[in-house]
């Protein structure tokens, strides 16, 4: 009876798993579309309202839209530069930090007034900097002081990539409005301005239908787990000795994500940021490649090292 409770208990997760991916596969938006739709969602992620205005636009206050829409993207792109600046100030800073040895260390330190003068002039942030390398007193002390000025120069590197790739996405989606502003014939006006809001419309439905298959996700692999756990621990009540071994390869996955996730990178790809993740998402996934890595090496291992034993066995 137990048996057959856990048959009909993984037909249902598996049954409803072919669902969900068929549905998805059947709901998804067109391909060819798909830069458009990144675009769209990082613009959405930053300001909803852009993407609201110009689903309810029309030919009347386009231009209007357009020219509200251009003076904050260069206004936020007069800003980014200021950011890139300090970017690339910090990074030849610590290429400086960096390339310090005991010999060279007190050398750069007595030298430093004249390096950081020059080096922080355009800096916001000048005096920190200063400050902060003033109380590194022996080599040895330099490396966690390296640590501090690393994690600043990761968060404004990450914050430079998502507001390039948003100024990017919100130019693309102002240039075809003005490219549809700029159309003579009034009819074909009319038509590219409806087919841009239908894509925009239709962009924000798969969003939130990718939104939904998500969680259904969630849910079903939640659930997975729950179900497993729970016949896990029922049927380790009843015999023990062929249950032990469960728990320690369910150990050994549990461990191997948390060093995955120890392990793994806040910094986001490229990719990653069009995907609009969050340091501590890509870590999550940081965390599963590295279980997936994990258990692939150590099932082939497991089956070089049966087919080893096995032969052994068999030529005794």
């Amino acid at each position: 009876m137990k048996e057959r409770i856990i048959n009909i208990a993984i037909f249902a997760v598996a049954l409803l798993v072919c669902i969900l991916a068929v549905a998805f596969s059947f709901f998804s938006f067109d391909d060819s579309k798909k830069e458009s739709y990144i675009q769209t969602q990082e613009i959405k992620a930053q300001t909803p309202k852009m993407v609201s205005d110009f689903e309810n636009a029309t030919v009347e206050n386009l231009p209007a839209l357009i020219e509200q829409y251009q003076g904050e993207t260069q206004e936020r792109n007069s800003n980014l530069r200021s950011v890139q600046l300090e970017k690339d100030i910090l990074y030849t800073y610590l290429q400086d930090l960096k390339n310090l040895d005991e010999d060279s260390f007190e050398a750069y330190k007595a030298n430093f007034p004249q390096r950081s003068a020059g080096l922080f002039a355009k800096s916001e942030n000048k005096q920190k900097y200063v400050d902060g390398f003033n109380k590194v007193n022996t080599f040895k002390d330099l490396e966690k002081y390296i640590e501090s000025v690393n994690k600043d120069y990761t968060a404004i590197k990450q914050n430079y990539l998502v507001e390039r790739n948003y100024i990017k996405s919100a130019n693309a989606l102002i240039s075809r409005a003005e490219m549809i502003n700029n159309t003579a014939s009034q009819t074909k006006k009319n038509a590219d301005l409806q087919t841009m809001k239908t894509d925009l419309k239709s962009f924000e439905r798969g969003a939130s239908l990718q939104n939904t298959f998500i969680i259904l996700a969630y849910v079903l692999g939640i659930g997975a787990a729950f179900l497993m756990v729970l016949f896990l621990f029922a049927n380790m009540f009843t015999n023990f000795k062929s249950s032990y071994k469960i728990l320690v390869g369910l150990l050994l996955l549990v461990v191997a994500a948390i060093i995955g996730y120890a392990v793994g990178t806040s910094t986001l790809s490229p990719s990653a940021i069009k995907a609009g993740m969050t340091g501590s998402g890509y870590k999550m996934v940081n965390s599963a490649v590295f279980t997936f890595y994990v258990c692939l090496f150590g099932a082939i291992i497991a089956i070089i090292a049966t087919m080893i034993m096995n032969a052994v066995k068999n030529r005794n």
